[in-house]
Protein backbone atom coordinates (compact mmCIF):
# COMPACT_ATOMS: atom_id res chain seq x y z
CA UNK A 1 0.00 0.00 0.00
CA UNK A 2 2.83 2.40 0.88
CA UNK A 3 4.48 1.62 -2.47
CA UNK A 4 1.28 2.43 -4.38
CA UNK A 5 0.91 5.74 -2.56
CA UNK A 6 4.55 6.60 -3.23
CA UNK A 7 4.27 5.80 -6.95
CA UNK A 8 1.05 7.83 -7.13
CA UNK A 9 2.91 10.74 -5.54
CA UNK A 10 5.72 10.41 -8.07
CA UNK A 11 3.32 10.52 -10.97
CA UNK A 12 1.41 13.57 -9.75
CA UNK A 13 4.24 15.79 -8.57
CA UNK A 14 5.63 17.74 -11.53
CA UNK A 15 8.94 18.20 -9.73
CA UNK A 16 9.43 14.44 -9.52
CA UNK A 17 7.76 13.03 -12.60
CA UNK A 18 10.13 12.75 -15.57
CA UNK A 19 8.51 14.03 -18.77
CA UNK A 20 10.23 12.55 -21.81
CA UNK A 21 10.14 15.76 -23.84
CA UNK A 22 11.79 17.75 -21.02
CA UNK A 23 14.04 15.30 -19.27
CA UNK A 24 17.31 14.93 -21.19
CA UNK A 25 19.04 12.16 -19.26
CA UNK A 26 18.22 8.44 -19.26
CA UNK A 27 14.54 7.65 -18.80
CA UNK A 28 13.76 5.28 -15.93
CA UNK A 29 10.57 3.24 -15.53
CA UNK A 30 9.41 1.57 -12.32
CA UNK A 31 6.81 -1.08 -13.16
CA UNK A 32 6.18 0.82 -16.44
CA UNK A 33 5.70 4.16 -14.62
CA UNK A 34 8.21 6.81 -15.68
CA UNK A 35 10.04 8.21 -12.65
CA UNK A 36 13.15 10.05 -11.54
CA UNK A 37 14.93 7.08 -10.01
CA UNK A 38 17.29 9.16 -7.87
CA UNK A 39 14.28 10.40 -5.89
CA UNK A 40 13.47 6.79 -4.97
CA UNK A 41 17.11 6.10 -4.06
CA UNK A 42 17.18 9.15 -1.80
CA UNK A 43 13.93 8.10 -0.12
CA UNK A 44 15.05 4.48 0.38
CA UNK A 45 18.48 5.41 1.73
CA UNK A 46 17.21 7.49 4.67
CA UNK A 47 17.26 5.91 8.12
CA UNK A 48 13.47 6.30 8.43
CA UNK A 49 13.09 3.72 5.65
CA UNK A 50 15.88 1.33 6.62
CA UNK A 51 13.46 -1.59 7.02
CA UNK A 52 11.49 -0.85 3.87
CA UNK A 53 11.17 -3.52 1.19
CA UNK A 54 8.55 -1.65 -0.81
CA UNK A 55 10.57 -1.64 -4.02
CA UNK A 56 12.08 -5.11 -3.78
CA UNK A 57 11.60 -7.27 -6.88
CA UNK A 58 10.03 -4.40 -8.84
CA UNK A 59 10.91 -4.24 -12.51
CA UNK A 60 13.15 -1.39 -13.63
CA UNK A 61 13.64 -0.35 -17.24
CA UNK A 62 15.93 2.43 -18.44
CA UNK A 63 16.27 3.83 -21.94
CA UNK A 64 18.87 6.26 -23.25
CA UNK A 65 17.40 9.62 -24.19
CA UNK A 66 20.22 11.17 -26.20
CA UNK A 67 21.55 10.38 -29.65
CA UNK A 68 24.12 7.58 -29.57
CA UNK A 69 27.59 8.03 -31.08
CA UNK A 70 28.73 5.83 -33.95
CA UNK A 71 32.35 5.07 -34.78
CA UNK A 72 33.22 2.75 -37.65
CA UNK A 73 36.60 1.33 -38.63
CA UNK A 74 36.45 0.25 -42.26
CA UNK A 75 39.64 -1.82 -42.01
CA UNK A 76 38.70 -3.90 -38.98
CA UNK A 77 34.95 -3.78 -39.77
CA UNK A 78 34.18 -2.85 -36.15
CA UNK A 79 31.27 -0.57 -35.35
CA UNK A 80 31.22 1.05 -31.91
CA UNK A 81 27.95 2.41 -30.55
CA UNK A 82 28.53 4.72 -27.62
CA UNK A 83 26.17 6.43 -25.18
CA UNK A 84 28.40 9.55 -24.79
CA UNK A 85 27.66 9.69 -21.05
CA UNK A 86 27.39 6.77 -18.62
CA UNK A 87 24.26 4.82 -19.40
CA UNK A 88 21.97 3.65 -16.56
CA UNK A 89 24.44 5.04 -14.02
CA UNK A 90 22.01 4.58 -11.10
CA UNK A 91 22.00 0.81 -11.59
CA UNK A 92 24.70 -1.77 -10.89
CA UNK A 93 24.51 -4.39 -13.65
CA UNK A 94 27.71 -6.42 -13.31
CA UNK A 95 28.46 -8.10 -9.99
CA UNK A 96 32.19 -8.44 -10.67
CA UNK A 97 34.77 -8.49 -13.46
CA UNK A 98 33.72 -12.03 -14.40
CA UNK A 99 30.09 -11.05 -14.95
CA UNK A 100 28.80 -10.61 -18.49
CA UNK A 101 25.69 -10.46 -20.66
CA UNK A 102 25.46 -13.11 -23.37
CA UNK A 103 24.41 -12.27 -26.90
CA UNK A 104 20.88 -13.60 -27.29
CA UNK A 105 19.62 -12.16 -30.57
CA UNK A 106 20.92 -10.48 -33.74
CA UNK A 107 18.57 -8.84 -36.22
CA UNK A 108 19.72 -10.14 -39.60
CA UNK A 109 17.91 -7.32 -41.41
CA UNK A 110 20.65 -5.07 -40.04
CA UNK A 111 23.62 -7.35 -39.43
CA UNK A 112 24.03 -10.35 -41.72
CA UNK A 113 27.46 -11.45 -40.51
CA UNK A 114 27.72 -9.97 -37.04
CA UNK A 115 29.75 -12.20 -34.74
CA UNK A 116 27.95 -12.91 -31.47
CA UNK A 117 29.93 -11.71 -28.48
CA UNK A 118 29.26 -11.36 -24.76
CA UNK A 119 29.59 -7.91 -23.20
CA UNK A 120 30.94 -6.68 -19.85
CA UNK A 121 29.89 -3.06 -20.14
CA UNK A 122 26.87 -1.17 -21.48
CA UNK A 123 28.28 2.27 -22.26
CA UNK A 124 30.05 1.25 -25.46
CA UNK A 125 29.05 -1.72 -27.58
CA UNK A 126 31.50 -3.05 -30.17
CA UNK A 127 30.01 -4.95 -33.08
CA UNK A 128 32.43 -6.98 -35.22
CA UNK A 129 32.30 -7.95 -38.88
CA UNK A 130 30.05 -5.07 -39.92
CA UNK A 131 30.15 -4.16 -43.61
CA UNK A 132 30.37 -0.55 -44.74
CA UNK A 133 26.88 -0.76 -46.26
CA UNK A 134 25.52 -2.01 -42.92
CA UNK A 135 27.24 0.87 -41.15
CA UNK A 136 25.67 3.34 -43.61
CA UNK A 137 22.26 1.83 -42.93
CA UNK A 138 22.77 2.27 -39.18
CA UNK A 139 24.09 5.80 -39.72
CA UNK A 140 20.84 6.77 -41.42
CA UNK A 141 18.82 5.80 -38.34
CA UNK A 142 21.33 7.07 -35.77
CA UNK A 143 18.83 9.49 -34.19
CA UNK A 144 16.39 6.59 -33.68
CA UNK A 145 18.87 4.32 -31.89
CA UNK A 146 18.64 3.77 -28.16
CA UNK A 147 20.05 1.54 -25.44
CA UNK A 148 17.52 -0.18 -23.19
CA UNK A 149 18.21 -2.09 -19.97
CA UNK A 150 15.76 -4.17 -17.92
CA UNK A 151 16.02 -6.01 -14.63
CA UNK A 152 14.59 -6.41 -11.13
CA UNK A 153 15.50 -4.60 -7.93
CA UNK A 154 17.55 -6.89 -5.68
CA UNK A 155 18.50 -4.19 -3.17
CA UNK A 156 20.30 -0.90 -2.64
CA UNK A 157 24.09 -1.17 -2.58
CA UNK A 158 25.94 0.29 0.40
CA UNK A 159 28.98 1.95 -1.15
CA UNK A 160 27.72 3.13 -4.53
CA UNK A 161 24.14 3.82 -3.46
CA UNK A 162 22.96 2.23 -6.69
CA UNK A 163 20.12 -0.19 -7.34
CA UNK A 164 21.48 -3.72 -7.69
CA UNK A 165 20.26 -6.11 -10.38
CA UNK A 166 22.04 -9.04 -8.67
CA UNK A 167 21.40 -10.66 -5.28
CA UNK A 168 24.84 -10.73 -3.65
CA UNK A 169 26.95 -7.86 -2.36
CA UNK A 170 27.19 -5.28 0.43
CA UNK A 171 23.69 -3.84 0.75
CA UNK A 172 22.44 -0.74 2.50
CA UNK A 173 18.89 -1.99 1.91
CA UNK A 174 18.62 -5.70 1.23
CA UNK A 175 15.64 -7.54 -0.15
CA UNK A 176 14.19 -10.77 1.31
CA UNK A 177 15.62 -13.98 -0.08
CA UNK A 178 13.26 -15.64 -2.55
CA UNK A 179 14.73 -18.70 -4.19
CA UNK A 180 12.04 -18.73 -6.88
CA UNK A 181 12.52 -15.05 -7.83
CA UNK A 182 14.27 -14.61 -11.18
CA UNK A 183 16.73 -11.77 -11.74
CA UNK A 184 17.23 -11.81 -15.50
CA UNK A 185 19.06 -8.81 -16.95
CA UNK A 186 18.28 -7.76 -20.53
CA UNK A 187 20.14 -5.19 -22.61
CA UNK A 188 19.02 -4.14 -26.10
CA UNK A 189 19.95 -1.80 -28.90
CA UNK A 190 16.67 -0.54 -30.35
CA UNK A 191 15.28 1.35 -33.28
CA UNK A 192 12.76 3.32 -31.24
CA UNK A 193 10.91 4.53 -34.35
CA UNK A 194 10.12 1.04 -35.68
CA UNK A 195 10.41 -0.66 -32.25
CA UNK A 196 12.80 -3.19 -33.74
CA UNK A 197 15.47 -4.89 -31.64
CA UNK A 198 18.82 -4.74 -33.43
CA UNK A 199 20.85 -6.69 -30.87
CA UNK A 200 19.88 -8.26 -27.55
CA UNK A 201 22.01 -9.47 -24.62
CA UNK A 202 20.88 -11.50 -21.61
CA UNK A 203 22.02 -12.73 -18.22
CA UNK A 204 19.90 -15.35 -16.47
CA UNK A 205 19.60 -14.70 -12.75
Amino acid sequence: MIKLIFIFFLLLNINIYAYSELYKSDIYYLENNEVLLYKILNWWSTKAHENSTEFCFNSIKVRSNKALNLKYDKKSKILEIDSKEKFADLISVFENKNSYLKNEYINKNYFKNLKAKSIQEINTISLKNISFSEYEKIKKIQNNLAFELEGKIAGLLAFSGKISFYRSGEFLRSCPQKTDEKFDIIFKILNIKTKEILVKYLSKG
